[in-house]
């Protein structure tokens, strides 16, 4: 489902100075199923914006996965090089999955639950805010992206405990709930955690190991910037691998202390490798997440995608954030 928004005439007076001194075209992707959709008038602010002077855009809401191929396949020979996704992290993963390899930039207007990725890109929270962003000079930041199948993922991917949660979370609580949903789909899952064996092959290497959580990493945080999980970026070409040993609440609470505290000493977190390939099995069938959505079982295997995508960022937000203290290993 698509809607047109003509161009408004751009002023004869404006200045090379200006803001918008040259016609834009956006094209933007609007999934109103988004956590913060409603909250945040974000149609409002979407129409508010494609009548700025010098701007002009078309707004496809997100209804299918073809149908949204089709339509940006179309918008690329339409010209568009600038495409907007209003949604959260897993939009922003699908649109990317769809525009690879073409030559264009994507923005974020982050509505969704966590809006994690617009947090490590430094995009700014809430539809009126990122929406200006757009409007200011260009800066882009090349992100890399985990490659399952052909599917990008930006994030990170687990199997265990978390995944296991994942499953467990009820479309509606995440509605109502936001963030806390994940934590409340933790405690129900409680009872599923138990130390699995696990296989694992990095770049060629494989291993073995008991955990009750299997964990790699594209952008090192968990959440919220402010948690460091791990020294990866979005941009360094590869991801961290680690595991939780244990899933019971003593070890649970001593991983969010690792996180929050940014121990140097880390008694839960425990550090495997760096790899840009890594492969996954279990001696059970369980359930394998991607940036907060359940994408199939185990095995899967992963590939770091170094690039893949550009997107729209504020000045000065090309580079990473400050490592964390050194891992116990």
């Amino acid at each position: 489902m698509a809607a047109r928004v003509t161009e408004r005439s751009t002023p004869t007076n404006s200045s090379p100075g200006s803001s918008i001194c040259t016609r834009r075209r956006y094209f933007f992707i609007i999934n109103r199923q988004s956590g913060n959709y409603g909250k945040w008038l974000v149609q409002m602010r979407v129409g508010e914006f494609l009548t700025t002077e010098g701007i002009t855009g078309e707004v496809h809401y997100l209804v299918g996965t073809d149908m949204l191929k089709e339509r940006l396949s179309q918008a690329c020979r339409e010209g568009y090089r600038d495409f907007v996704v209003v949604g959260g992290d897993g939009s922003v993963s699908l649109v990317a999955s769809l525009l690879r390899g073409r030559d264009c930039r994507i923005g974020i207007v982050p509505v969704g639950t966590s809006n994690t990725l617009a947090q490590v890109l430094g995009i700014p929270l809430g539809a009126r805010r990122s929406l200006e962003l757009l409007l200011a000079p260009d800066h882009t930041r090349a992100a890399d992206g985990l490659d399952i199948g052909g599917r990008l993922h930006f994030l990170n991917v687990s199997a265990g405990l978390s995944s296991l949660s994942v499953s467990d979370l009820r479309t509606l609580e995440k509605s109502y709930l936001k963030v806390f949903a994940y934590v409340l789909a933790v405690i129900r899952s409680m009872r599923k955690a138990k130390i699995r064996r696990f296989t694992v092959t990095l770049d060629g290497e494989t291993t073995t190991l008991d955990a009750a959580e299997l964990f790699v990493d594209n952008v090192g945080v968990l959440g919220s910037p402010r948690y460091r999980t791990s020294n990866s970026e979005i941009d360094d070409g590869s991801a961290e691998v680690w595991f939780l040993r244990k899933g019971t609440p003593p070890e649970l609470g001593n991983a969010l202390l690792d996180l929050v505290l940014l121990r140097k000493k880390r008694l839960s977190i425990q550090f495997i490798a760096r790899a840009t390939t890594v492969s996954i099995d279990c001696a059970e069938k369980i359930p394998v997440q991607a940036d907060g959505d359940i994408i199939g079982h185990t095995p899967v295997d992963i590939t770091v995608t170094r690039g893949v995508a550009r997107f729209i960022v504020p000045e000065g937000r090309g580079g990473g954030a400050p490592p964390i203290p050194p891992d116990n290993t």
